[in-house]
């Protein structure tokens, strides 16, 4: 059992196949869910051949306020990183690392569409500002379904050697490039407004980080994605703008 009073939980080369789970404690003929609070503010999580799950279970009862940074890097049976209740319980997250995942199909899992549409429509990661993710060649979308809005705070974005990736936030219905048919609210157009320094590489099947928005950035590096075609805006004080 993890001690409520650990600051930072560094897993490497071990066999265990998932983290976090519900406790259940029973009173009588009741059975009640125990609530897990940790003081939790780093999770690093290496070298893991065997992890099939970070959380599990009704994890409303698993509050992790304090995690401000979550690496995971090559766990090669870890097909998802966050069940949907769980960022709901992450309101300090800052930098999320993900690297050389080979099964890895979905940051969140959406499954459970209603819940993750539940969450979706709260303030969610309001202290992200690093995102990376690299060899992750299953992996189609960053965020699909999810309001993305709430990354308002995103500033550095690095995607690199993701075979399949094709955009970084996806939604069932989107306009069209007429202007046609979409749910693309206005809430959402203003997505990512302090995102200055990007980097993408060796995405192939890369289209474009959201419909229709259009980035003003500091440093926009891109190598071999030629798919891609974006439109920017460049910052005054432009510092690094490569395509090959």
């Amino acid at each position: 059992m993890l001690s409520s009073k650990l600051r930072e939980l560094g897993l490497s080369g071990v066999g265990v196949k998932g983290l976090f789970q519900f406790q259940i404690r029973e009173h009588g003929s009741n059975t009640e869910l125990a609530p897990l609070n940790l003081d939790l503010t780093h999770a690093d999580l290496w070298d893991l051949p065997e992890l099939e799950f970070i959380w599990k279970g009704p994890t409303n009862f698993l509050s992790l306020q304090m995690l401000d940074v979550i690496n995971v890097n090559r766990c090669p049976k870890l097909k998802t990183i966050f069940s949907p209740t769980i960022v709901r319980s992450l309101p300090m997250l800052g930098r999320l690392q993900i690297i050389d995942c080979e099964e890895l199909e979905q940051i969140f899992d959406s499954g459970d569409a209603q819940s993750l549409y539940t969450c979706s429509q709260q303030v969610c990661f309001p202290n992200l500002y690093y995102i990376s993710v690299k060899k992750c060649n299953k992996l189609k979308y960053l965020f699909h379904n999810f309001v993305a809005g709430h990354f308002h705070n995103l500033s550095k974005l690095e995607i690199e050697d993701c075979s399949e990736l094709q955009k970084v936030f996806a939604f069932e219905c989107e306009t069209d490039d007429d202007g046609q048919e979409g749910i693309v609210k206005d809430g959402e157009k203003v997505l990512l407004r302090n995102l200055l320094y990007i980097t993408l590489s060796s995405l192939p099947n890369f289209k474009e980080i959201h419909h229709g928005f259009k980035y003003d950035v500091m440093q926009h590096d891109i190598t071999d994605c030629p798919k891609y075609s974006p439109s920017l805006y460049l910052h005054t004080g432009t510092i690094l703008m490569s395509f090959y």
